[in-house]
C-alpha cells in the first residue's frame, strides 16, 4: 500500500477538502472577479450561479489561491450560521472574518481592545469593527458567501430586516477596499430580483460544466508521476458524466483509491472506466433523483422520449420530429412548438447538448438513471446497459451480457386503444338498433305494439387484444 495522501474531494458537503482539492477552469468566472476588484465604479457584488455541485464552493475555496497578495478572500458559509436576528447574523460574520485573519496569521491583538457590540449592531461593524479590519490586511477584503438563497429567504420571512441587501451594499460603497461575492444554485435563479441592489442582472456568471480538456486536466496533472490517465479515457470519463466538475473530482477520487490498492496498475484503461462508472452512478443517484423532480411535466417527457429513442437506436438522429414521433405512441403526446421549447430548456440548463447527430443528453449516467426511474408504461429497465455499450464499442469489444436490442414485452392494451374499441363498439350497437328498427317497419306483418328483442353479437366479443 502506498502511503501517499489522495488528492481528490472525498465526498459532497466536505467544504474544507473543497478547497484542497485540485481545481480546473473557471478561467472566465476569475477574470470577470478580478476584474471587478479594480473597477471603482462598481460597488455591486458578482454572483456565481450553477446546478448543484458545479463548483460553486471550490471556486469561492480557491479564491485565495488565485488572488494571493490582490485580496484576502473570506469564505462565509452561510448554511452554518443561523440567520434568525440581524445581530446574530453580524456578529457571526465579524467572527468568521477574525477567525479567518487569525488562520492566515495577521496580528490581530486590537481587536480584543475594540468596545463590544451593543444595540446597533450594525453601527458596530461599520464603524468599529470593519475600519480595524481594513487596517490589519492592507489589502482588499473580499466576503464570499456561499448559499447567498439562505440570506434571501431570511429575509423574506421576515427574520431578516427587509433592507438588508441596501446595507450590504452601502458597506461596499463606503469602504472602497471591501468587496462582496456570492455563490447561489441555479434553483433561485427566477428570484434574482430579491438580492437587488447588492446583486444586479450584469453581476450574475452562470457556472457551466467542464470542458473535454478542463476534464483532461483535472484527472491527469495531479497524479502525474503516479499512474497515467490516458486521453481516451478522459473523454470517455467526460461521456460518462457531460464534465459535471464534482463527478469529475468524484472520478479522480476513485481511480487514485485504485491505484493505491493496486500500484502496478500505472496505465488506465476503459475497461477500468468502466469499472468505477457503478460507483460514480451511486455517489450521484440522489443528485439526479432531484434534477428530475425540479423538471416540468414537458422537460420530463423529453427527456423519457430521448432516453427511449437512444435505447432504441444509439446512432439515430433525435431532432423534435423525433420525438414527437416517439411520444404520439404514447397517451402524453406534445406537438412540435412545446418540444422545441423544452428542448431550449433543457440546453439552457445543460441537461441536453447538441450534436452532429441532433440532441442529446449531456450525461450517459443520465440516460442509465432514466432508464432505471423514468418510465411510460412498460418500457425495457437495464441498469448500466447504455453506458457500458459505449464504453465496449470504444474498446472494440462487445459484452455478451449486454444486448444490443430490448427484450420482446408482452402487448398491452393501453388507455387509447381502449377508448377507440369503445367507440367501434358503440357504432357497432347503434348500427344494430337502426337495422332491426328498419327491418321491423317495412314488415306487414309486424305487430305495431310488440317491445322489440335486440340481441347483439359483436366481433369484439371474442377478440383478443
Amino acid at each position: 500500500m502506498i502511503n501517499t495522501v489522495n488528492p481528490y474531494h472525498a465526498k459532497y458537503g466536505d467544504d474544507q477538502s473543497a478547497g484542497s482539492a485540485p481545481f480546473a477552469g473557471r478561467q472566465d468566472a476569475f477574470a470577470r472577479l478580478y476584474a471587478r476588484l479594480f473597477d471603482p465604479t462598481s460597488t455591486s457584488a458578482m454572483l456565481f450561479m450553477g446546478r448543484r455541485h458545479s463548483g460553486k464552493t471550490a471556486l469561492l475555496r480557491n479564491a485565495n489561491s488565485v488572488f494571493k497578495e490582490t485580496a484576502l478572500g473570506i469564505y462565509v458559509p452561510l448554511r452554518q450560521i443561523v440567520l434568525d436576528k440581524e445581530s446574530v447574523w453580524l456578529l457571526a460574520l465579524a467572527q468568521t472574518i477574525t477567525a479567518e485573519l487569525v488562520e492566515q496569521g495577521y496580528i490581530v491583538s486590537r481587536l480584543s481592545q475594540l468596545d463590544a457590540p451593543g444595540d446597533d449592531m450594525r453601527y458596530w461593524l461599520e464603524v468599529i469593527f470593519l475600519p480595524q479590519i481594513l487596517g490589519a490586511v492592507r489589502r482588499k477584503l473580499l466576503i464570499l458567501l456561499d448559499d447567498a438563497d439562505r440570506l434571501m429567504m431570511a429575509v423574506r420571512s421576515g427574520q431578516l430586516p427587509a433592507d438588508t441587501f441596501d446595507y450590504l451594499l452601502s458597506l461596499t460603497q463606503k469602504n472602497p477596499r471591501f468587496y462582496i461575492t456570492a455563490a447561489m444554485d441555479t434553483e433561485f435563479e427566477d428570484d434574482l430580483d430579491d438580492l437587488a441592489p447588492l446583486v444586479m442582472p450584469n453581476d450574475v456568471i452562470r457556472l457551466t460544466r467542464l470542458a473535454p480538456d478542463e476534464t483532461k486536466w483535472l484527472l491527469q496533472a495531479p497524479v502525474q508521476g503516479l499512474y497515467s490517465i490516458p486521453d481516451d479515457c478522459t473523454l470517455a470519463v467526460q461521456r460518462t458524466v457531460g464534465g459535471a466538475p464534482g463527478l469529475v473530482q468524484h472520478f479522480g477520487y476513485q481511480f487514485f483509491q485504485r491505484w493505491e490498492a493496486t500500484p502496478e496498475l500505472n496505465v488506465f484503461t476503459l475497461e477500468d472506466v468502466k469499472a468505477v462508472t457503478p460507483s460514480i452512478y451511486l455517489y450521484n443517484e440522489a443528485d439526479y433523483h432531484d434534477l428530475w423532480e425540479r423538471l416540468t411535466s414537458n422537460e420530463q417527457l423529453v427527456m423519457t422520449a430521448i432516453s427511449g429513442l437512444l435505447y432504441d437506436d444509439p446512432i439515430g438522429r433525435i431532432d423534435a420530429a423525433a420525438l414527437q414521433g416517439w411520444l404520439v405512441d404514447t397517451d402524453y403526446p406534445l406537438d412540435i412548438t412545446a418540444i422545441n421549447a423544452t428542448l431550449r430548456s433543457l440546453e439552457y440548463h445543460e441537461i441536453l447538448q447538441p450534436t452532429p447527430n441532433g440532441i442529446s443528453l449531456s450525461a450517459d449516467l443520465m440516460q442509465t438513471w432514466l432508464l432505471e426511474n423514468a418510465r411510460l408504461g412498460a418500457r425495457p429497465i437495464r441498469a448500466f446497459a447504455p453506458v457500458e455499450r459505449k464504453l465496449e464499442r470504444q474498446s472494440g469489444r462487445q459484452s455478451v451480457n449486454t444486448p444490443d436490442r430490448p427484450p420482446e414485452q408482452q402487448p398491452r392494451i393501453t388507455p387509447r386503444l381502449l377508448r377507440i374499441l369503445l367507440i367501434i363498439f358503440i357504432v357497432l350497437v347503434i348500427t344494430n338498433v337502426i337495422a332491426y328498427l328498419w327491418v321491423n317497419s317495412a314488415s306487414p306483418t309486424s305487430a305495431p305494439n310488440a317491445e322489440p328483442t335486440i340481441a347483439l353479437v359483436t366481433p369484439l366479443a371474442t377478440t383478443q387484444p
